[in-house]
């Protein structure tokens, strides 16, 4: 699987890169947030199918362009460890002074929007799979899972699976 960032964020150019890899033969597996993942296989998906995995998400992230570069790189990469150092640097911020003005112009600390990138996908998987804990921990970037449990209930007030039966007990 790859990840494709678009820069620009208006929805006609995102439309166009998708057109583009789709006729390269790559598979459009979800977009979200001005990334694309795609896979490229021999086994194309639906058109219902193609549907259903294009549908808009919202982003987490503030607009704020002086550090629109924090949010992107914890978008590509906060599935892996991230380390406050390469935030910083992919930013061209020292770590301390990068700290300061996230927490100044977001109101968080870049900590607080890697855990919380990680738990708005955590709910995306809550509902959308059958996936247990261990899986969803494993996939958004927790090495943990009663660490993943701790943090979903800090954020959420809930256990996953107490969050996941609820949800979809008020979708139903």
């Amino acid at each position: 699987m790859t990840n494709v960032l678009v820069r620009d964020e208006s929805y006609e150019i995102m439309n166009e890169v998708i057109k583009c890899l789709e006729t390269k033969g790559f598979n459009i597996v979800i977009t979200e947030y001005n990334v694309i993942k795609v896979d490229k296989s021999e086994v194309k998906p639906s058109e219902n199918q193609q549907k259903e995995k294009l549908k808009p998400y919202q982003s987490i992230f503030p607009s704020i362009p002086k550090i629109k570069e924090v949010f992107e790189y914890i978008e590509l990469n906060y599935r892996e460890k991230i380390k406050l150092k390469e935030v910083a640097q992919v930013a061209g911020y020292s770590s301390a002074y990068l700290t300061g003005l996230v927490k100044k112009l977001s109101g968080k600390a870049v900590i607080d929007w890697i855990i919380e990138r990680r738990i708005a996908e955590a709910k995306r998987l809550l509902l959308e799979t059958e996936y247990c804990n261990e899986e969803i921990a494993a996939n958004i970037g927790y090495n943990n899972v009663n660490h993943f449990y701790c943090q979903f209930r800090d954020y959420c007030n809930s256990t996953p699976n107490a969050w996941r039966q609820e949800q979809r007990r008020k979708l139903t």
